[in-house]
């Protein structure tokens, strides 16, 4: 687990691990010969749905024992990978390799994203426009798999790139419920993602009240994520319920904010949290690593962001960084959201 760094131990029966491998390699348009880029441990969830998937679908896992961007994209040309699935930490670093060296990948028609550093769309954009490779966002955990739900081809980029998509198991449901109430809200409505269905977890090992506190007796798995359902059952994932910015009494994902800094040319990476204000209120804060030689100013920040959003949304301070702090799990790398609040307050403390 990314977020709690120990083992989740999600347990599922098998006829829900075919079910979804097969689900999945349908979603992913997967078919006899095609190669599948198998980069992550299959012992997470992201690296053991990519690889179940090209088994069902009768592909080839292509399997990397070690990550070695070079390697992996040598191994991509040599082979004629097809399909790809990664976080954006992954992507980053074969787009890197590849601008240092370029290299024919005429069959790569498929790219899964998932954004874990704020650059999925940017990423998915060099994707399709360097190789005509079809990018999606994607959406899953260990309670109900990785590539849970991702977009079909049809939809529109860049709502595409975004995480989130149309649930890819049969019987699977998603609706989302007020946090504190716990109510049942309407279409298109923001509140906490809940799934039920086949996919659902059915034991955490070794901790039996677990799952009793993450599914109600409906059988109604409790996500913990910020997201949208429309009336059409795809989901719009915006960030974990614990990152959510309260923000004049709006709920805000800090994704907006990130992808507008992001956008500035001195920007390399972005990560905006929230900290408690002096009038008591919530405060967005904003972290940034610039580009290499460039050295932007945190008020220039500020007025660029000042131009598009609207001004609560404006973080209150912009910190630049060598480098975010992340945790490396099974599923890739994630910056540590936390470790940046505790900078984000003790730099607030007069």
């Amino acid at each position: 687990s990314g977020t709690s760094g120990r083992p989740k131990l999600a347990a599922h029966r098998e006829e829900a691990v075919v079910a979804h491998a097969r689900a999945d390699a349908a979603a992913m348009g997967l078919g006899p010969g095609d190669q599948v880029v198998c980069a992550l441990p299959l012992s997470g969830v992201f690296g053991f749905s990519t690889a179940m998937a090209a088994i069902a679908g009768r592909g080839v896992c292509l399997l990397e024992p070690v990550f070695d961007e070079d390697q992996v994209l040598a191994d991509m040309a040599r082979h004629g990978a097809t399909h790809l699935v990664g976080g954006d930490d992954l992507v980053a670093r074969l787009a890197d390799a590849w601008g240092r060296r370029r290299r024919e990948l005429p069959a790569w028609r498929w790219l899964g994203i998932a954004d874990f550093a704020g650059r999925a769309e940017e990423l998915a954009a060099w994707a399709e426009t360097e190789f005509g490779a079809v990018a999606t966002g994607v959406y899953g955990s260990s309670e109900v798999f990785a590539l849970a739900a991702m977009w079909p081809p049809e939809e529109p980029a860049p709502h595409r790139w975004r995480a989130g998509g149309r649930l890819v198991s049969p019987g699977m449901e998603a609706r989302v419920v007020d946090p504190v109430s716990r109510q049942v809200l309407g279409p298109s409505a923001r509140g906490e993602l809940e799934l039920a269905g086949p996919s659902v977890v059915d034991a955490y090992l070794g901790d039996h009240e677990a799952l009793a506190a993450a599914v109600s007796a409906e059988g109604w798995f409790a996500t913990g994520d910020l997201a949208e359902v429309d009336q059409e059952g795809a989901i719009t994932f915006y960030c974990r319920m614990g990152d959510v910015l309260r923000l004049r009494g709006f709920l805000v994902d800090p994704a907006e904010i990130e992808h507008r800094l992001a956008a500035h040319e001195a920007v390399r990476s972005t990560k905006v949290v929230g900290i408690r204000g002096p009038d008591g209120g919530e405060a967005a804060v904003a972290f940034v690593v610039p580009r290499p030689g460039a050295s932007p100013d945190p008020d220039e920040l500020r007025a660029w962001c000042a131009d598009t959003l609207a001004g609560f949304k404006v973080p209150a301070a912009v910190h630049l960084i060598e480098d975010m702090p992340t945790t490396v799990g099974t599923n890739g790398t994630k910056i540590r959201a936390g470790v940046l609040r505790e900078w984000a307050q003790d730099l607030a403390t007069p």
